[in-house]
């Protein structure tokens, strides 16, 4: 099952930013019968963040298929790979002083043997479609998120909140980060999807919508039909979706 997979991926600008900071891959290893998808959301002035998305997606590619890392358990893998990213980020700004302070958040999902994997820093999230349902993977490393989980707003108030682009962990500003890594493998079923996407999405579209678009339509255009739903309110940030299904 897990060769029969369907792929697809846009990322777009968006409506108010001059440039795209957010940066995505996908892998599929023959050696492993491994597939990665990655998502990253960069932040910085000028080009750093994207320089900071494309160094996420890069370093954890080279990371996690690193021929000495093949016999690590898979969880391991993806947290070592993002705390390489870490360091790389940090190198990077370290030598060039126009990129103090860049960052990026990342989400992973790795697909092998009829199991799923994941991983993730900051706000960049991870769902699963499975048969009639929507359930998000990923917990926001964020202060509306802190707020959600403390009773004082809503989930819909989160989406309009002053401070949703505020982040509590991410790629880059710190010496150390911390993964969160699902210890525990995701056994799949047939025609579960999995959408990686980043907050230009999240903070325009909701849960429900989201699953309802992916739920009625193949993955690439359900792909184009939610960037065009988040530009339509506004696409105040950049939008970037990922998806993955398996099928028979």
């Amino acid at each position: 099952m897990h060769r029969n997979v369907i792929v697809a991926h846009r990322t777009d600008l968006g409506l108010e930013r001059s440039e795209n900071q957010d940066a995505y891959g996908y892998w599929f290893d023959e050696a492993s019968a491994c597939h990665l998808l990655i998502v990253a959301d960069g932040m910085g002035g000028g080009a750093c963040g994207d320089l900071a998305s494309r160094l996420t997606v890069h370093t954890i590619h080279a990371q996690f298929f690193d021929p000495s890392a093949r016999r690590t358990p898979i969880p391991e893998r993806l947290g070592r790979a993002i705390i390489e990213a870490n360091r790389v980020i940090r190198e990077r700004a370290e030598r060039e002083t126009r990129c103090q302070g860049m960052g990026s958040t990342c989400v992973i999902l790795a697909v092998t043997g009829g199991q799923a994997y994941l991983a993730h820093v900051g706000d960049s999230r991870l769902y699963l479609i499975r048969e009639s349902r929507i359930v998000r993977l990923t917990r926001d490393h964020s202060r509306v998120q802190r707020m959600v989980d403390d009773g004082l707003i809503t989930e819909e108030e989160a989406m309009s909140h002053p401070d949703s682009n505020l982040i509590d962990r991410s790629l880059g500003p710190h010496a150390t980060v911390e993964p969160e890594v699902r210890p525990e493998p995701l056994e799949l079923l047939a025609g579960d999807t999995f959408v990686l996407c980043t907050d230009g999405l999240t903070g325009l579209v909701r849960d429900e919508e989201i699953f309802t678009i992916i739920h009625e339509a193949p993955p690439q255009p359900a792909c184009e039909a939610l960037i065009e739903l988040a530009n339509e309110r506004g696409g105040h940030d950049n939008i970037t979706v990922e998806i993955i299904r398996l099928v028979d």
